[in-house]
């Protein structure tokens, strides 16, 4: 009988340490992506996993590979935007914006990427100059797909995301 009740107390702390715990006030949102780049006739292919906290003070990201490794967190707040990568090595800039320009070469923001995930059509940068947004809601679930070209390294990169708002 001790053993069994050992072995529920190991199955039981197993399943709460792996579960990431969220402030009452935070907006939680969770899913899957894919990234297509296309340069030339090389393609290539990435997919993972983010988890995105929206709290009053700051923007926590998550991003994961597709085996639940760390790829990078990037956490902003009013004043200051940090990325910390793989290999622990940070990165800062003034905003979302700025630093995964700096990062990647796109200008894309954590406030338009929570804009596509609320499907606010009325954000003035849903469709931009440098993205094409395509949202469907099949059934209670959104697809999204932002297309945008990626001058600093002369390729065009899809962006699939399927996301889940976490109650």
């Amino acid at each position: 009988m001790r053993k069994i009740n050992c072995l529920a107390f190991l199955c039981l702390f197993l399943l709460c340490s792996c579960t990431a715990l969220t402030p009452q006030n935070a907006e939680l949102w969770t899913g899957r992506f894919s990234v297509a780049s296309k340069s030339g006739t090389s393609v290539d292919r990435h997919s993972g996993s983010f988890r995105l906290i929206v709290l009053p003070e700051k923007k926590i990201l998550n991003i994961n590979g597709p085996f639940g490794t760390k790829i990078a967190s990037i956490e902003e707040t009013q004043d200051e935007c940090t990325l910390i990568n793989s290999d622990n090595e940070t990165i800062k800039a003034r905003n979302s914006s700025a630093l995964v320009y700096q990062v990647i070469g796109i200008p894309l923001s954590i406030d338009r990427i929570l804009a596509w995930l609320k499907n606010e059509r009325s954000a003035d940068d849903f469709n931009s100059y440098d993205w094409k947004v395509n949202s469907e809601d099949k059934g209670g679930a959104l697809r999204i797909r932002a297309e945008g070209y990626v001058p600093s390294t002369d390729s065009q990169v899809t962006l699939t995301i399927l996301p889940r708002r976490e109650p």
